[in-house]
């Protein structure tokens, strides 16, 4: 009998959609207040005018409205919050890897085309949602990663006794396990985390494609040995995602600048 309800558990994952929820909404949190403390005056100004809130509230708010509004979902669906590429390649092929425009690299680079022009408010104040929420997909390895175990959904692990997937370990299961809300956390990484090895580059249209092959390129190194989660793969992940997290809070808000402040306004292509 348990073997059987063990079977059906497996099959009934096999078939659950990817994930779209990068982080979970703790993780997007602490990249939208990083970002955040990080805008310049001008920046933050439109950001209050689009959204109607203080920058820290507005850019909290924001992070997760694309995984929870009705909206955001729309006749669009989870592929814009990821992009698959085949099995050890992490150079990005359009044609392949984003048929349609339908993956968080297109949709990134074409929403925030849309913040940087002077349009309509409400259609702006969507496509700020986006960015923000798009920029924490695309730094997180496994939305950037194989198309043949659907991004680590199919991998299965067992964690503090418990079964999870992969995708879901990296999303939630790690920092969860730290124990820290989102704003405890981003104190965490504001004090520790040192500036990146990785260059923080200004805006352009390629940071999309860039960004998505760098995750790409981490994406072997989260994949346990075997089925258990060790502790020490825990930590070392952890301190992974943590990179990965302050890294995206800091292109973020660099982002946000070049799209929202006149001064700095590079339109992305």
């Amino acid at each position: 009998m348990h073997g059987t309800l063990a079977f059906l558990l497996g099959l009934a994952l096999a078939v659950l959609p990817i994930s779209a929820r990068a982080w979970g909404s703790t993780g997007h949190e602490i990249v939208a207040a990083i970002a955040a403390a990080r805008l310049t005056p001008a920046a933050r100004t439109e950001v209050e005018r689009l959204l109607g809130d203080r920058a820290g509230n507005a850019l909290r708010e924001a992070a997760n409205w694309a995984d929870q509004s009705r909206a955001a979902s729309r006749g669009r669906g989870a592929r814009l919050h990821y992009v698959n590429f085949p099995r050890g390649e992490c150079r990005y092929v359009a044609a392949r890897d984003c048929r349609g425009g339908r993956c968080v690299v297109a949709a990134l680079a074409r929403h925030a085309r849309t913040l940087a022009q002077d349009g309509e408010r409400q259609s702006r104040a969507e496509a700020l949602r986006w960015v923000v929420h798009l920029v924490g997909d695309v730094h997180q390895p496994l939305h950037a990663a194989w198309a043949d175990d659907r991004g680590g959904n199919d991998v299965q692990l067992r964690y503090q006794g418990r079964g999870t997937n992969l995708h879901a370990l990296l999303d939630t299961g790690l920092l969860r396990a730290s124990g820290l809300d989102a704003p405890a956390h981003t104190r965490v990484l504001e004090r520790e985390q040192a500036a990146p090895p990785v260059a923080v580059s200004r805006w352009d249209g390629g940071a999309p494609v860039r960004w998505a092959e760098e995750s790409c390129a981490l994406a072997d190194r989260v994949y346990p040995e075997g089925r258990r989660v060790e502790p020490a793969f825990a930590a070392r992940t952890r301190a992974l995602l943590e990179q990965r997290l302050f890294l995206a809070g800091l292109r973020l808000a660099s982002t946000l600048n070049h799209a929202l402040d006149p001064t700095l306004r590079q339109a992305p292509r």
